[in-house]
């Protein structure tokens, strides 16, 4: 019965809209009926910012998305804090980074029906896992823990078996020493995202304590796949904090955020090599409370970039891209529904974009200019305790 009180939960929200959000509804385009899942952190966060959820998550929700921008749960899967999900489509499989003080990862299969059913679970060789990225070959899972107390952060490779189960850990990256810069988040090392290339043969990894990113190449032939190229690693003005990276389609430019400085970085890349290009600020403020970088996402098409910015702000910033140069113009901020917008991403379609509001515990949608990239809220809300990650997928015929 447990199992689903939290559907429950989040169904009565999601259909006590008023009659103006009824329809704005309406008057959205109408796209193919698709499904999400949400991450989340399990049990009730702290600090001054959180809100206390109605119902807290329990853990891993699938959700349909109607043609008419409606929002309907359809599964949970009980899981402790699974906060970062990363697909195999092919395959059918998600795997999940558990983030809790003894770090884990855990498989599972999409069944047809949107639940996801357990293969394994193994040990993440670190605590508090935060991220995680599938090499392009399907072989590796690679696993950045972040590792709130120093001491336990770094980068795992853990081996991906032909059935999808996870093996032990076969290398792991230590990140142990911080800048200091930031004296409550710069004391030690702490991996913050893991991303790779477009061509599959490079691995970026953001450690937001030394503010660095470090590079890898990957050989999937060799005896330890992934190598360290020191002369490549990425170094950001300290007390910056690195967060999470993204590539152009084409692969060669690279879209970095910082959290502590609260910027977005562009670079070209090269078969490892980058060069700064651009910097731009998220907030013109120099509040220590207003800058605070997350997540980012390009629209499908390419031709727009919308970063998150939490603290005080809780805002996404749309730029247009230069699709020639990487290069980034024309800002504009838009609230983000909620508190702590840690991740948003688009329908396959581009027409909505979905931002996951942490502390606030809501989902929130906005339509999408295709045209001019600007959002415009719904008015749809999900309730959901404490959600941090949205994937779509597509559910077997």
């Amino acid at each position: 019965m447990k199992k689903y009180l939290g559907i429950t939960a989040a169904l009565i929200f999601n259909h006590a809209a008023s009659a103006d959000e009824a329809r704005l509804l309406n008057q959205q385009p109408a796209v193919a009926e698709q499904t999400f899942l949400v991450g989340s952190w399990t049990g009730e966060a702290q600090g001054a910012r959180v809100q206390k959820a109605f119902y807290p998550s329990q853990g891993i929700y699938t959700v349909r998305l109607s043609a008419n921008g409606s929002m309907m749960p359809i599964a949970l899967t009980p899981a402790e804090s699974p906060s970062w999900l990363t697909i195999d489509a092919p395959h059918q499989r998600v795997y999940v980074v558990n983030e809790v003080d003894d770090g884990k990862v855990s498989a599972y299969h999409l069944e047809k029906n949107g639940e996801l059913t357990l293969l394994n679970t193994v040990d993440s060789s670190g605590m508090h896992p935060t991220h995680s990225a599938l090499s392009r070959d399907g072989r590796y899972l690679l696993v950045a823990n972040y590792s709130a107390k120093d001491g336990q952060a770094g980068v795992s490779a853990i081996p991906v078996q032909s059935d999808g189960r996870l093996g032990k850990t076969q290398q792991f990256f230590p990140y142990n020493q911080g800048s200091n810069k930031v004296a409550e988040r710069q004391s030690s090392g702490h991996a913050h995202s893991v991303t790779f290339s477009i061509d599959g043969q490079y691995v970026l990894a953001a450690d937001l304590g030394a503010d660095k990113i470090h590079v890898y190449h990957y050989d999937a032939k060799a005896k330890e796949p992934f190598s360290l190229l020191a002369d490549k690693t990425i170094n950001f003005p300290e007390g910056d904090g690195p967060r999470h990276s993204l590539f152009s389609a084409d692969g060669k430019y690279l879209y970095i955020t910082t959290e502590m400085s609260a910027q977005v970085k562009v670079y070209s890349f090269n078969q490892g090599k980058t060069e700064l290009l651009q910097s731009e600020k998220l907030t013109d403020s120099t509040k220590p409370g207003d800058m605070s970088g997350a997540g980012l996402s390009l629209s499908p098409d390419g031709r727009f970039l919308y970063v998150g910015n939490r603290g005080e702000k809780n805002q996404i910033v749309r730029y247009a891209v230069d699709k020639a140069t990487g290069k980034l113009s024309a800002s504009k901020t838009y609230s983000a529904g909620g508190v702590e917008p840690r991740d948003f991403t688009f329908d396959a379609t581009g027409r909505y974009l979905f931002v996951a509001n942490v502390y606030s515990n809501n989902v929130v949608e906005f339509a999408r200019d295709l045209e001019t990239g600007e959002l415009s809220p719904t008015g749809a809300t999900l309730q959901i305790g404490t959600p941090t990650h949205i994937r779509f997928v597509n559910l077997a015929k």
